[in-house]
């Protein structure tokens, strides 16, 4: 199955895009290098030895070493006493845990998207928008097999997911294109909208319709469909999302049978956010 994982770990583009930032005291450069290796290790999902390790987060050898030694010292990196390969330690979970014990969109939604993934028997998800991605922070999946190998916490470009342009559509359109300009809109798929004509006008669709389509543009096979989720002031804090493989689904049977469902939980999951 298909894995949401970048070439590029998060940390690294977004080092890349902080270089601006580098001339700033506030900016601690060691601590953008920890997370680059701590993203680096996420991203290949095994143990790693040190020079993989280094090519990967591209970084130098030595700085890696450097960093390694000091994660594995405070007990957040794991090393295996004859490869010497890393991986992250069990204390990290504390940090996921923390993150979506603490997060009130996520506890509001819950009920709702349980709900509605008994209904349709599908894959049900709950995303927030960070930076030029989305993140998973809830995920129900379907009563049926699927052909993409999502979690809770897996990362996707915005641009081209249904949830990402859903949230996108209900920004300040300058805000929404600037994101876009800036991001790296490397087609997924054959069918991927890389243009920023052809996603503004997917953003308008959006806006219109109140849902975004994704018809195998971020995985091949894969229709996804989703409603944005707005907090009292109107302003978009995530957006839940129906994934169904288009094997088993007709894209006018997703239009017809799913899109009610779909909107009709966003609605009830926005009345409960007047507070946030």
């Amino acid at each position: 199955m298909p894995r949401a994982r970048s070439a590029v770990p998060p940390a690294v583009r977004q080092a890349r895009k902080a270089g601006a930032a580098h001339g700033s005291p506030l900016f601690l450069g060691s601590v953008a290098k920890c997370f680059q290796v701590l993203e680096a290790l996420n991203a290949a999902g095994r143990a790693v030895a040190l020079t993989e390790l280094a090519a990967i987060a591209q970084m130098d050898r030595s700085t890696v070493q450097r960093v390694t030694h000091t994660l594995h010292a405070l007990g957040y990196l794991r090393q295996h006493p004859v490869t010497r390969a890393f991986t992250l330690s069990g204390r990290m979970l504390e940090f996921g845990h923390t993150v979506l014990a603490t997060d009130r969109l996520r506890d509001k939604a819950t009920p709702h998207l349980e709900a509605l993934n008994r209904k349709t028997g599908e894959t049900v998800n709950l995303m927030e928008l960070e930076g030029d991605e989305i993140v998973y922070v809830a995920r129900f999946p379907s009563l049926h097999a699927v052909s993409v190998d999502l979690h809770v916490g897996s990362r996707l470009p915005a641009f081209c997911t249904a949830a990402g342009r859903a949230i996108l559509a209900q920004l300040d359109e300058d805000a929404a294109l600037a994101t876009l300009a800036d991001a790296r809109r490397t087609p997924m798929t054959k069918r991927t909208v890389t243009d920023l004509p052809g996603l503004r006008a997917a953003l308008a669709r959006a806006r219109e319709l109140g849902y975004a389509l994704n018809d195998q543009e971020a995985f091949v096979g894969d229709i996804s469909v989703a409603a944005a989720l707005v907090n009292r002031a109107g302003e978009p804090v995530g957006a839940v999302n129906i994934a169904v493989p288009s094997p088993r689904w007709l894209l006018a049977d997703v239009l017809r049978r799913l899109v009610p469902q779909l909107l009709r939980t966003a609605r009830a999951i926005n009345d409960e956010l007047t507070d946030l």
